[in-house]
């Protein structure tokens, strides 16, 4: 069932062609974002982070075997939440970039319940 409305901008860092275009398509289709743009390596995640303007970014914290937290940084630095969509354990991810999450692979369901948190500020992200 698709949404009739836009909901919101989002960006999506997924280095898996696949899996990006299925996480567009989720957020589209399913959801009602608009994908403002997406990103497959750390150094178009952090220039689309700086530059984009989005609701949300759904962000895989390893891309091409680099983690994301310089992106990261620049969404918090800009108030954009963010969702970790990602296989990286919960406990090695550093308390400052702490935010909803989801571990893959995921569920449409579970995909939707953390970016509601993340945009209603449910969750407290790291200082």
């Amino acid at each position: 069932m698709s949404r009739t409305h836009v909901t919101g901008r989002a960006l999506v860092f997924e280095d898996h062609p696949g899996l990006a275009a299925a996480l567009a398509d989720l957020l589209e289709e399913r959801l009602g974002y608009a994908v403002a743009a997406s990103a497959s390596c750390i150094e178009e995640a952090i220039r689309l982070a700086h530059v984009e303007h989005c609701d949300v970014a759904v962000v895989d914290l390893d891309l091409q075997g680099v983690m994301a937290y310089p992106a990261l940084d620049e969404l918090k630095r800009r108030g954009i939440p963010y969702v970790l969509a990602t296989g990286t354990l919960p406990v090695d991810i550093p308390g400052r970039y702490r935010a909803p999450l989801v571990s893959k692979p995921y569920s449409l369901r579970e995909l939707e319940e953390a970016v509601h948190e993340a945009c209603t500020g449910r969750h407290r992200m790291g200082a």
